[in-house]
């Protein structure tokens, strides 16, 4: 009686265990999280770092080189290995997600086991990180020594050049030996630059620059203003502090400076972070910026004589009229 009273219950879900659906159809087992494969109990997770590191099989099939990695929690519940690739060749590409699946799976299998692997892609910025002109050429360690001397502070880098490097110029490529000495090059690199003297980085991909105009442009023209009829100018310095002049005898003196310089674009057209200041003139019913860095219509152009004496002046301005202006500047 007592087996005939189970079945019914089992047949109708009477159970604790369930519905009649979970009887019929029990639920999928859980998939165990993934774990680090440590080999053996000693074993640490920089241990797995070097061996998926160096599955240089695994990367080539993939058109894809290690750049970074490292074992972190990263708000994930388990230790995560996270592993930046980049595209040979194609350093302004990123994985798709199909790509990323695939490189995943791969590295499983060399491993031999499942884990927490998150696979991200180095792509270049948009603006070049190393710029200057070539002064040296070593050819047989495929190098280049560039000189900066428009930032500044003077910078040198030696550059290598890898193997699957994109060099451009103009709309055309170009290869390693088309560099010659005095070219300018924009260049973006892997990041990692070796503290040496000089420093020393390696390029992904590198733009030959067009020759420049070199011909000096007056202010005047490059704003569109002869200065005259000055009524005020609101000058905001790189602490935050401002000044307004209204003073006749002061802006007269800025304007016969300003009237007075002539400018040539810089070759160093990255952007830079911080000003001295920047300033506002209210010219008849215009109002036109000037300031440092030297930036008109987004381009660049380099300091001269004059504005650096026009810097000076400013930034004595300031101070006589605004106490701590500028702490830490000469």
């Amino acid at each position: 009686m007592n087996t005939i009273l189970l079945f019914l219950l089992v047949a109708f879900g009477m159970t604790d265990s369930g519905t009649v659906s979970d009887v019929l159809n029990p639920p999928a087992k859980e998939e165990a999280g993934y774990e680090l494969p440590y080999p053996n109990q000693e074993a640490k997770p920089a241990d797995l770092q070097n061996q998926v590191f160096q599955l240089e099989s695994v990367y080539s099939r993939f058109s894809v080189a290690p750049m970074n990695m490292e074992v972190s929690m990263k708000g994930q519940p388990r230790e995560t290995l996270h592993l930046e690739l980049r595209i040979l060749g194609k350093p302004r590409e990123e994985l798709s997600d199909q790509e990323i699946s695939q490189i995943r799976e791969a590295i499983y299998k060399a491993v031999g086991k499942r884990f927490n692997l998150e696979i991200t892609t180095r792509v270049i910025p948009k603006e070049a990180e190393i710029v200057g002109a070539i002064s040296e050429i070593d050819s047989t360690n495929r190098q280049v020594l560039i000189v900066n001397s428009d930032s500044e502070n003077t910078e040198k880098y030696w550059v290598n050049v890898v193997d699957d490097i994109v060099i451009r110029r103009g709309e055309g490529d170009a290869k390693f030996e088309d560099l010659k000495l005095g070219d300018w090059l924009n260049v973006w690199s892997t990041g990692a630059v070796a503290q040496s003297l000089p420093a020393l980085a390696t390029a992904l991909e590198i733009e030959i620059a067009e020759p420049q105009d070199t011909t000096p442009k007056a202010l005047a023209t490059l704003m569109g203003t002869d200065f005259k009829d000055i009524k005020q100018i609101d000058i905001r310095f790189g602490d935050g502090k401002k000044l307004v002049i209204t003073d006749n005898a002061m802006i007269a003196d800025i304007s016969s400076k300003l009237l007075n310089i002539e400018l040539i674009p810089s070759r160093d057209q990255r952007t830079v972070l911080g000003f001295l200041f920047s300033m506002e003139l209210s010219v008849g019913d215009r109002k036109v910026k000037y300031g440092n860095p030297l930036w008109i219509d987004g381009v660049k152009y380099q300091q001269t004589v004059l504005t650096e004496e026009l810097n000076k002046d400013i930034v004595k301005y300031g101070r006589a009229n605004l106490p701590n202006l500028l702490p830490g500047i000469k």
